[in-house]
């Protein structure tokens, strides 16, 4: 079985670009990690996707360092997931990202536009929310974001933040982690001692119970 991490990098549509299905961003990036079967990288994959609607919003290009330029002849939202779905292959897979945002971008641009291809259901069907599970390992309800589940595993960040592949790589590595007991116990322990419930510490009482009993039953002198 392989396993995949996934992140995506999104352009915002400005709204004269919509449609009557609502789609408020446009896929850009896709940065990927495979690995096998004992969660060792075995591939990786980045591909940028022309958008179909407008030109590259300021604020995207600040946050990802994405221009109009870079995207300039990649392939548009359909021909990418060809493309992505030839790299996935055919074997077994389980499909990760840090969140639900990315498996529902690509659910809402497939339909948006049209795209029949078979790797949208094989990844709905195989999708696992990284960050929950990651949050569950640590017993909290809070969602915590990415670079903060970088840093509390000890690991300094690799690569630029908001690039696809970069965030792909570092939520694989806390993946590989999780996949430890005994190491993610071992690391995590400053942090997992933190969220866990505190331990009531054993009084005399607690500990010699038979003794205080029979030192309670003597007549007072």
């Amino acid at each position: 079985m392989n396993h995949i991490v996934i992140d995506l990098e999104m352009n915002m549509i400005e709204k004269q670009y919509r449609d009557i299905y609502i789609l408020s961003s446009e896929l850009i990036e896709i940065g990927a990690v495979k690995m096998n079967d004992t969660f060792e990288v075995t591939d990786t994959y980045q591909q940028y996707v022309s958008p179909d609607f407008g030109r590259m919003d300021p604020k995207i290009i600040k946050l990802t360092g994405i221009t109009d330029d870079k995207l300039a002849g990649a392939p548009r939202f359909s021909a990418a997931m060809d493309q992505f779905a030839a790299w996935i292959g055919e074997a077994e897979t389980q499909f990760y990202s840090w969140s639900l945002s990315d498996i529902r971008q690509f659910q809402n641009e497939a339909k948006f536009k049209q795209y029949k291809g078979k790797i949208i259901r094989t990844m709905e069907e195989n999708w696992n929310d990284f960050q929950e599970e990651y949050s569950r390992l640590l017993g909290i309800e809070k969602k915590i974001r990415l670079k903060q589940a970088v840093a509390s595993a000890d690991y300094v960040f690799t690569g630029a933040q908001h690039t696809a592949l970069a965030d792909a790589v570092n939520t694989a590595e806390i993946l590989r982690l999780s996949k430890n007991p005994k190491e993610f116990e071992r690391v995590m322990k400053p942090l997992l001692d933190l969220f866990r419930p505190e331990k009531k510490e054993s009084t005399l009482l607690d500990m010699c119970p038979e003794f205080f009993a029979s030192v309670s039953s003597l007549p007072k002198e």
